[in-house]
């Protein structure tokens, strides 16, 4: 399948694919009797264009759902490019893309990144969901049941997940990623291991993440781990009234042996004095 070159789409279950795209975002495809849903949009329109483009190689039906896994731009940017569409996500989620401030901060950040995509920022048309849930939904496409789950704050206010229990299957946003450090930026790490006890109740085999590749139920254990450690760390060095320094020294010390080739590991320290502020 030539697909849009650095992504790889890969069929996890009859009629369901993850467009994995390499150090980006990840898409999913899922084909129904009269319709596809997409989850997640991308990051830019340019970006869910050529998302378009990729599920026509698959079938000619119409795009009919959208699910934003969360508010980040990286996900939700390219809504406007699916104007005959429904896109479903969690209030919190309609919540944040209404942000005025939100907004604008973000459209800075990336502007002043320098990444090809930067220019192109400026002209989004911020598409906020215009179908939204509080804790479940169910959705039936093709006759197969999805489940759209939210179990509370963690990556965002807004995360929710896209099970297929038929298949063992669910999306799990950013939330969830394989052996990656997600990014903790906009994150609640007070709520977010409880959050991940959740997911892990969920009896599947396989998951598909915002980046990276898909996973296995184990490697999902591990990334709820990788949570549970960091928080607790962050927590023990508050405790011992280390300051912002010392505390970052601490966390990267007790994670290191076991997380410390993760994808994302080199560059937590950045992020570990906001993870000590909000837990503060």
């Amino acid at each position: 399948m030539n697909s849009t070159p650095g992504t790889e789409i890969i069929e996890v279950a009859s009629g369901i694919y993850a467009r994995l795209h390499e150090n980006l975002t990840n898409a999913g495809i899922i084909v129904g009797d009269e319709g596809v849903l997409i989850i997640d949009s991308l990051r830019m329109p340019s970006f869910a264009r050529d998302l378009i483009s990729d599920v026509k190689l698959i079938t000619s039906k119409p795009i009919k759902y959208v699910i934003d896994t969360h508010a980040h731009w990286d996900h939700s940017w390219g809504n406007e490019e699916f104007p005959d569409a429904t896109i479903i996500g969690h209030q919190n989620c309609y919540v944040e893309m209404m942000d005025d401030q939100w907004n604008e901060e973000w459209r800075s950040k990336i502007l002043t990144g320098g990444d090809p995509w930067a220019e192109e920022a400026k002209i989004v048309n911020i598409t906020p969901p215009n179908l939204t849930f509080d804790s479940s939904m169910s959705l039936y496409i093709g006759g197969r049941q999805l489940e759209l789950l939210y179990f509370g704050r963690a990556h965002t206010s807004g995360d929710v997940f896209i099970h297929v229990p038929d298949e063992k299957l669910v999306f799990t946003g950013d939330v969830i990623q394989d052996r990656r450090v997600p990014y903790l930026g906009d994150s609640y790490p007070a709520d977010w291991p409880e959050t991940d006890d959740k997911i892990a109740e969920l009896p599947i085999d396989t998951f598909v993440s915002g980046h990276g590749p898909n996973g296995n139920h184990e490697d999902l254990l591990e990334a709820r781990s990788f949570i549970h450690e960091l928080v607790n760390a962050s927590k023990n060095a508050i405790q011992e009234g280390r300051n912002a320094e010392q505390a970052t020294e601490s966390v990267i010390e007790t994670l290191s042996d076991r997380f410390g080739d993760w994808v994302g590991f080199d560059t937590l320290d950045e992020r570990i004095p906001e993870v000590i502020a909000k837990l503060s």
